[in-house]
């Protein structure tokens, strides 16, 4: 601590004066690594398989991509595209991922997995985090569990079922809180009042996504920051079709499906060498028991 402040401090005390107020503490702008548009992109169709931006919504220069297994995490949570018992009225969740800038003033939020969050009173046009009546949720209890696990173990699992990269940009950290949205069931993708309000608190410090949708008219609103500022937001999907699927994706789904319908460890993945050719790697654990014994 300052010296002369304390001795100026004392002085002040003596004579009866208040203390001067504590100087103000500067607070440090967080920063986040630079990728443009096209790197991420390009990351992301060199290391997810056979994909494809299945569905664009918005416009602005902030992107928000979901990445194939987010999407699916997402689809199912929401029963994306009709009407459910899970979907009838709003549902709210979180999504964990990483922050970049453009470089230029923009930003960039890449979301890698979707978590529910258990919210109680719910209607068609709210989901409190609340009870009725002002009472506890312990389901929130189990947000923070789920979270801090997933963090735990990403980079442990980070293949998918076909193969490919589930997260290509853990070397930029482990995943956190980007993405914070609600559905609006059949009511179409726009902000309320209340989502202009309880968005800018929650976005007040890091630039992180608010996001709506209409699950059951498949319509997606998503915005930057504290100001509400536009954002495109990609959804990348696996190209599953056999027409669509590639010799190599074909082999591998295969492969990996009769992997796990045997209830073996292991997993199969496909990558291009120096020369250009596609190769095909194995890693199969078969217990002894197992061995030889025409499973």
């Amino acid at each position: 601590m300052n010296i002369d402040y304390v001795v100026f401090n004392r002085r002040e005390e003596e004579a009866g004066s208040p203390p001067p107020l504590p100087r103000k503490h500067t607070r440090r702008i967080r920063s986040f690594p630079v990728l443009t548009t096209k790197e991420i992109e390009s990351i992301i169709r060199k290391n997810c398989g056979s994909i494809e931006a299945a569905e664009c919504h918005g416009k602005g220069k902030n992107r928000v991509y979901i990445l194939p297994e987010a999407f699916n995490e997402y689809k199912t949570m929401v029963s994306y595209g009709r009407r459910s018992p899970v979907n009838c009225r709003e549902q709210k969740y979180i999504g964990l991922g990483h922050i970049f800038s453009d470089g230029f003033g923009g930003t960039h939020i890449v979301v890698v997995h979707f978590i529910e969050i258990p919210t109680m009173n719910r209607s068609s046009v709210s989901a409190g985090n609340l009870g009725p009546n002002g009472e506890a949720n312990p389901g929130l209890d189990f947000l923070e569990y789920y979270r801090n696990e997933f963090i735990e173990h990403e980079s442990s699992y980070n293949t998918d079922a076909f193969g490919a990269v589930v997260d290509p940009f853990q070397e930029y950290g482990a995943s956190e809180f980007v993405l914070e949205g609600h559905t609006h069931p059949d009511l179409g993708a726009f902000w309320s009042g209340t989502d202009r309000e309880s968005g800018a608190a929650r976005a007040a410090k890091v630039p992180i996504c608010i996001f709506v949708c209409d699950p059951v008219r498949q319509e997606m609103l998503g915005a930057i920051g504290k100001n509400f500022e536009q954002a495109k937001v990609i959804l990348f999907d696996r190209i599953n079709t056999e027409e669509k699927m590639s010799l190599t994706d074909k082999i591998v789904k295969l492969t990996n499906d009769c992997i796990r319908l045997h209830g073996l460890s292991g997993n199969v993945k496909s990558y291009e060498g120096w020369d250009g050719k596609v190769r095909i790697r194995i890693n199969l654990i078969v217990p002894k028991d197992a061995r030889g014994s025409g499973m």
